[in-house]
């Protein structure tokens, strides 16, 4: 039998070869993705804190006499639409974040995804 070397094209160990590096490539990038796409979440949640965080003080500056809300229904109320267009949500699920205050001291605010930046 005659083997023809002037043939062009691929053989199977040149195309295994590539995607085996193709593979290793993949497997690098996959984890760098997730974790800047976790990043992400992170930041923009920690946006979201400071954004509410600044409205809830421009609130109080304008209202000196009110007593700060002290949960999600009562900030929401003091909030919207003057000082926010809407109330943010935590970007990983879309949940609403945390309210808790006793009225007297600006309220905590936290996200329900254990990214507590306050």
């Amino acid at each position: 039998m005659r083997y023809f070397r002037n043939e062009k094209g691929f053989t199977l160990i040149e195309l295994m070869v590539v995607i085996l590096i193709i593979g290793i490539l993949v497997a690098i990038a996959v984890p760098v993705f997730n974790s800047a796409r976790q990043s992400a979440y992170d930041r923009t949640c920690q946006a979201n804190l400071r954004i509410l965080d600044g409205a809830v003080e421009t609130w109080k500056a304008a209202n000196p006499t009110s007593p700060y809300p002290k949960n999600m229904t009562e900030l929401e109320a003091a909030l919207v639409p003057d000082y926010v267009k809407s109330i943010p949500v935590c970007p990983m699920d879309g949940d609403s974040y945390t309210v808790t205050g006793d009225g007297n001291t600006a309220p905590s605010i936290t996200c329900p995804n254990e990214h507590h930046y306050k």
